[in-house]
């Protein structure tokens, strides 16, 4: 009895190592292969600009303020709230504040 359960214990270990060894190649490749800035974006995303988005995002739900309603400091932490808020993407929120602070 001792002996099945050293080789159940072991055939465990054996399967938990190759599956998170499978899991890591698989995650170094994918990584490896697309940029870190846009990955997991849409491309529509990519090729919009931040005044697109800005445009087609805020108005879902609100009227879009002038970029002069707030400063620099006050959009970044307004489009951190809405990229979670809104469900923006880490790309989406780049482009509409870098957007809004070239237009202030």
């Amino acid at each position: 009895m001792k002996n099945f359960n050293k080789i159940l214990l072991l055939i465990t270990v054996v399967t938990f190592l190759s599956l998170v060894f499978t899991q890591c190649a698989s995650q170094q490749s994918a990584t490896s292969s697309t940029d870190n800035t846009s990955k997991g974006t849409p491309e529509y995303v990519l090729q919009k600009s931040g005044a697109q988005l800005w445009a087609e995002s805020c108005i879902r739900c609100h009227n879009t303020a002038s970029p002069a309603t707030f400063s620099d400091v006050e959009w970044d932490v307004a489009v951190k709230h809405m990229e979670i808020r809104a469900q923006l993407t880490r790309v989406e929120a780049e482009k509409i504040l870098e957007f809004i602070q070239s237009a202030n």
